[in-house]
Order: structure tokens, then sequence, then C-alpha cells
């Protein structure tokens, strides 16, 4: 099942897929901002992104352009 949650306060957006009961083991981060979190089996459970806001931002004045 995936989850999302964004948390307005500090504007992450956070994406689960993993399995309800994995076992977190850190994140990695794969662009700027965007952390990609891996299970103690090491596959990927979820993904992290900050500044959300802003990236949607900069998405619009692209597709405006």
């Amino acid at each position: 099942m995936i989850e999302t949650n964004h948390d307005p306060e500090v504007d992450v957006l956070h994406v689960s897929f993993g399995a309800p009961n994995a076992v977190y083991d850190g994140p990695t981060e794969v662009a700027h901002g965007v952390y990609l979190e891996f299970g103690a089996d090491g596959h990927p459970i979820g993904i992290e992104v900050t500044g959300v806001r802003n990236r949607a931002g900069q998405i619009a004045d692209r597709n405006a352009a």
C-alpha cells in the first residue's frame, strides 16, 4: 500500500511504499532534497522530498514557458 503525507510546517512530502512492518535503515540523497529511504533488507521503502512548494512552483513556471 502507498501512503503519502505532506507536513506543511516543514514543507516535506513523504511517500511510503514498503511493507508496514519494514525496519527503516536510513536514507540516501539521490538528488538535492530528495531522499530514498531503505529498509534493513536493502530494498527501498519510501521517498522524502523537501521544499515541495518551491519545486511545484518551478514546474509550473517551466510549463508556462
